[in-house]
């Protein structure tokens, strides 16, 4: 879970500082940089599982070519920022395993990941230099402060758990910088930083470093859908991954799975069902076809006309509604799920039912963390006035807007409500100037909508 993210000179990103609750909405214009902060979440998710170049060329592509690493700078006619920095205040599960099976247990759920990169030419070619690593622990008492969302007592204990005075990761300054792994049941190691083609995070995720573990597996589960028809119309083959992946691929075979794990038989398709009937009103059941001949399994949604229709059949926005349908149903689906522009595909009079669905898919901070309410966050990202319009607490909702200066050029700045628990701790964020609002606003009071403010359920 992302409690807080704080970003330095990455695309417009001058400087911002946002914190996150179970489910958010980003709001504002086209432009303003809301993919850039997507852009931002998932770039840490490509350096958990790849050499920094790499996950360079792998974020957006602009004109069917990669990005060069200097793009990724905040850039204006007479400013370039020296680097990149990011800080996450992170909630990872404790209990994890290597890639070889191997169990291991973080010395504490609660951490402050860093990581800064500059630019280094070498050899006619750029390439970003890592400039520091840390990770250090939160002190479980502070953790407890900085969730600022309503959350229950029960919610705190369940995920904020162990201790750990010493940091796991830190960097020393100077003319080669060097990085350090500290120990964690056995001897750490040093490195010079600017040498390293991977992150400490990405390159030694191992049961040796349980805790750098846990970070590499919390960033790995990140998920930044880019929904694609045909991969969400596509049967399964026995051979495919049992869970959906970024583009909605695997569905019926994530249903399959969840199907034969359930405790009722039928509760998994009565559920997707009941589900989908919130989108769409010609739904009487579905079900995954098991083909043993060909070995695949297809999705298949039987109308009011008794028929069976295949995936294939489906409108783009009830493919999209049925994943995450699934997705909120998936025990083992956790971590951030980021999705843009949820209204796509889906009728105005039904925003209100995606808006809940994606709400259902997030933990619930009201009650302890469990395989019945896994650690999963929403954070999703909207110009439609529609989306706003269903989002029923200012809890809820973050706004973009852009400043334009005479030095740095165009950049975002994040505001929030200034009623939300976002205004009510410390932070960076103004307060979201009503006027900027007014337009997401058609049918409902903004002046009640601003005073409203849910109470957060009592500690015990």
């Amino acid at each position: 879970m992302l409690t807080r993210f704080r970003v330095k000179g990455f695309k417009n990103l001058l400087d911002i500082d946002v914190r996150f609750g179970p489910f958010t909405c980003i709001a504002g214009v086209n432009g303003v940089g809301k993919s850039n902060l997507f852009d931002a979440m998932r770039f840490l998710h490509l350096l958990a599982a790849n050499p920094i170049m790499e996950a360079v060329q792998s974020l957006r592509e602009t004109k069917g070519r990669s990005l060069e690493p200097r793009s990724l700078f905040t850039t204006s006619a007479s400013f370039r920022s020296e680097e990149i920095r990011f800080i996450a205040n992170l909630v990872v599960n404790r209990e994890v395993q290597d890639d070889f099976g191997v169990a291991a247990k973080a010395a504490t759920s609660s951490l402050e990941y860093t990581l800064a990169f500059r630019v280094q030419n070498g050899g006619g070619a750029e390439r970003l230099e890592l400039v520091e690593e840390s990770l250090l622990p939160t002190p479980i008492v502070k953790a407890r402060k900085d969730i600022g969302f309503p959350a229950s007592k029960e919610f705190k204990d369940s995920c904020l758990t162990g201790r750990r005075a010493q940091p796991f990761v830190s960097t020393r300054s100077g003319d080669i910088p060097t990085i350090t792994v500290h120990q964690e049941g056995h001897g750490g190691r040093t490195l010079p930083a600017p040498k390293s083609s991977r992150t400490i995070v990405g390159g030694m995720a191992s049961s040796d470093f349980p805790t750098i573990l846990a970070v590499n597996k919390e960033f790995l589960s990140w998920k930044s859908l880019l929904l694609e028809p045909s991969a969400m119309r596509a049967p399964s083959l026995y051979t495919d991954s049992k869970s959906i992946d970024a583009r909605g691929g695997n569905l019926p075979a994530a249903i399959f799975r969840l199907q034969g794990q359930e405790n009722n038989p039928g509760e998994i398709y009565a559920s997707l069902t009941n589900r989908l009937a919130e989108l769409i009103d010609d739904v009487l059941d579905l079900r995954v076809k098991d083909d043993e001949k060909t070995e695949t399994l297809t999705l298949e949604v039987k109308g009011k006309d008794g028929v069976f229709h295949p995936a294939r059949s489906l409108s783009d926005g009830t493919l999209r509604f049925l994943v995450l349908a699934t997705l909120s149903l998936d025990p083992e689906t956790r971590g951030v799920i980021c999705l843009e522009e949820p209204e796509n595909g889906i009728h105005p009079e039904r925003i209100d039912a995606m808006v809940r669905l994606l709400r259902d898919v997030a933990v619930d901070s009201n009650y302890p963390v469990s395989n019945e309410n896994p650690l999963r966050q929403v954070i999703v990202n909207t110009h439609s006035p529609e989306v706003v319009n269903a989002i029923a607490n200012l809890n809820d909702l973050i706004y973009l807007e852009e400043e334009r200066t005479s030095r740095y050029g165009r950049i975002a700045v994040p505001t929030a409500p200034e009623n939300s628990w976002r205004n009510r701790i410390e932070t960076t964020s103004g307060a979201t100037r009503r006027g900027r609002l007014a337009p997401y606003f058609r049918n409902r009071d903004l002046q009640t909508w601003f005073d409203f403010t849910r109470e957060p359920r009592a500690e015990a």
